[in-house]
């Protein structure tokens, strides 16, 4: 059984790279659409006021997917976390999908995030079944979800901003029929790239405390006020 953590009344999961790659191969067995979020620091802020969004659906799983957001992670169930990869992970999943001949296909920002990523993929998985598409080139949400749709790809890896993932989870993943949905946002070309984001880690780090703190005040302060 996983440990779950609850930050910013996000219910995290703490999974490590190998029990998140099986659990994922297990949803796409299975005929329900799943998501996975990564949350990185920055979206903490956008998350914690989609409350509905969280409570509503219970097929979604909340990963942390930066060193900021796993600083608050006690160290006890912190090792799991120790050495994940979001890189490693998903080029694991373009491997499953690549022997299961399964379509996959990449939602990205702009062209040249698009066209880094899927390049980088090819090169290990030149056999994949793999889709590209960038946000920059749809002139509306509907647009988008029916380029989505009319790939049908049974994988949706988002490399979305904060904003634009929490719009794409309340309003179109609904609408999108692909079984399995994993939302990355900055952090798979982080990786990608090797980005060094050492000193934004420590500075994250301290907001994010500090953040949680006032947090876990406010919603006492507020279970106080409705408890009278």
């Amino acid at each position: 059984m996983n440990e779950q953590l609850e930050l910013f009344d996000i219910p995290f999961q703490i999974y490590s790279e190998r029990q998140l790659y099986e659990k994922s191969c297990d949803f796409l067995e299975e005929p329900t659409l799943y998501t996975i979020f990564f949350v990185s620091a920055e979206q903490c802020n956008y998350l914690s006021e989609a409350k509905t969004l969280i409570q509503r659906n219970e097929q979604i799983l909340w990963l942390p997917g930066d060193d900021a957001l796993r600083s608050l992670i006690p160290k006890k169930e912190r090792h799991e976390l120790a050495d994940f990869s979001i890189l490693n992970y998903t080029m694991q999943i373009c491997g499953y999908a690549a022997d299961m001949g399964l379509d996959l296909c990449f939602l990205m920002e702009d062209k040249k995030q698009l066209e880094f990523v899927m390049s980088s993929v090819r090169n290990v998985y030149p056999y994949l079944a793999i889709h590209g598409l960038y946000l920059k080139s749809m002139k509306s949400p509907e647009m988008m979800v029916n380029e989505i749709n009319s790939i049908a790809p049974e994988i949706l890896v988002i490399g979305l901003h904060a904003g634009e993932v929490r719009r794409y989870m309340e309003y179109d993943r609904k609408r999108t029929n692909a079984r399995l949905c994993i939302c990355v946002g900055n952090l798979l070309t982080d990786e990608m790239s090797k980005k060094n984001k050492l000193f934004h880690t420590i500075t994250m780090s301290r907001k994010l405390k500090k953040h949680l703190r006032k947090f876990s005040k406010k919603e006492q302060e507020e279970n106080g006020s409705v408890g009278k």
